[in-house]
């Protein structure tokens, strides 16, 4: 799951700084390595931000998965909800609202 090739949306490149896509590949990344959870086909990962500190939420339906992860002293905290999905061929990274 998630080998195929990655495809961004216009609205994640354009929205979401290069090094936070990146990261959040490699949280995905991460998950299938360790293989301690099946990995559904769609990934979702909330990112909020408030007082200086940004949080990701990283979750899935099936089976239920969630992992929070928080950083403080963030300039310009993102606010944006993303789904990664595999479709087979490819796995696309998208704004909720391009789905």
């Amino acid at each position: 799951m998630f080998q195929g090739k990655r495809v961004v949306t216009r609205g994640v490149a354009d929205t979401i700084p290069p090094e936070v896509q990146m990261f959040l590949w490699s949280l995905l990344d991460s998950l299938i390595a360790k293989r301690t959870v099946e990995v559904d086909y769609l990934q979702v990962f909330e990112l909020v931000g408030a007082d200086g500190q940004q949080m990701i939420i990283h979750r899935q339906q099936m089976p239920d998965y969630q992992v929070v992860y928080q950083f403080d002293k963030v300039d310009h905290p993102l606010y944006q909800k993303i789904y990664v999905i595999d479709d087979g061929a490819h796995c696309t990274i998208l704004l909720n609202d391009e789905y």
